[in-house]
């Protein structure tokens, strides 16, 4: 067994609401190498594998596989363009390096994602957007491995990216991404202020929380449904819906998987009873059999 590779790892400190189980095996690879080598191990032991940035939309029970970590793989590079700025990121770089570097070079798009707790790699698998705006929008190209270790080196152009949704993890895991975001000709920076108030004033960002708990349907919002159903501070356990906003589930202690499964269950029966709308988990629910990653 590579030395790279622990067991027994307790998961609640690496998701940001706080909440997760144990992982049989648990890995932070710092390069490509050491990733390919985290796999190979995997595949030999024929483990079932989660990829996890920095756990901003992750919650985990007990996981009997490998929980591979990429937020060790890190670094920017940057390339000035005519119109734009031609950035190529690691995929565990925090998503706030974009965010500032699209306010000191005045760029379209990243701010709008301010205070996402998230990687690149993570934003880019899931999609990750808010107020109009998309990781995929500028991405051009991207590099992953898939899960026989290969590395692939693909245009943004020839994969296919919806709400919330990308190939990823489903084709392996992302290990770079470059993006090119074009400078702007106004200031974005009173537009990024008006972002960050108004997160900071409807959502629930000083506790831990796993963000938008699930997607919105089509043409109407989540958090919307879940009002009208009383689900705004339901709460089972120490986990519950925020009083500021019903589509984020938040840890008000000690919560656990299994009340975050029984609120959940409970959210979309009472939607589906008065909507018959059926919501879609946006949180990544995650134990053995997980849907999200390598199975076997």
């Amino acid at each position: 067994m590579t030395q790279k590779i622990q067991t027994g790892m307790k998961l609640k400190t690496l998701t940001t609401i706080g909440i997760g189980g144990t992982a049989s095996w648990f890995a932070e690879p710092i390069d490509v190498s050491e990733l390919r080598e985290c796999l190979r191990f995997a595949l030999d032991n024929s483990l079932e594998v989660f990829p996890l940035g920095r756990g901003a939309n992750t919650i985990f029970g007990d996981f009997d596989g490998l929980v591979l970590s990429t937020r060790r793989l890190k670094g920017i590079k940057v390339e000035r363009k005519e119109k734009a700025l031609r950035v190529e990121v690691m995929a565990g770089t925090p998503l706030s390096e974009l965010v500032n570097l699209s306010l000191r070079e005045n760029l379209e798009g990243f701010y709008r994602l301010a205070g996402f707790p998230a990687t690149v790699g993570g934003a880019v698998a899931m999609n990750a957007g808010a107020f109009g705006y998309e990781t995929s929008r500028h991405l051009v190209e991207l590099e992953f491995m898939d899960w026989e270790s290969r590395v692939h080196a693909v245009k943004a152009s020839e994969l296919e990216f919806s709400y919330r949704s990308s190939p990823f993890p489903e084709m392996g895991i992302v290990v770079s991404a470059v993006f090119e975001l074009p400078f702007c000709a106004g200031s974005v920076r009173e537009e990024y202020q008006r972002v960050v108030s108004r997160r900071k004033s409807t959502q629930p960002i000083n506790v831990p929380t796993s963000g938008s708990t699930f997607k919105n349907p089509p043409g109407d919002y989540a958090g919307r449904l879940l009002e009208k159903v009383g689900m705004k501070g339901y709460r089972v356990g120490d986990v519950a819906f925020s009083d500021l906003h019903a589509n984020f589930l938040v840890n008000l202690g000690n919560g656990s998987y299994t009340q975050v499964v029984k609120i959940l269950e409970e959210a979309k029966r009472r939607v589906y009873e008065e909507f018959g709308i059926t919501l879609q988990e946006e949180v990544k629910l995650v134990e053995s059999g997980c849907a999200d990653g390598r199975k076997v």
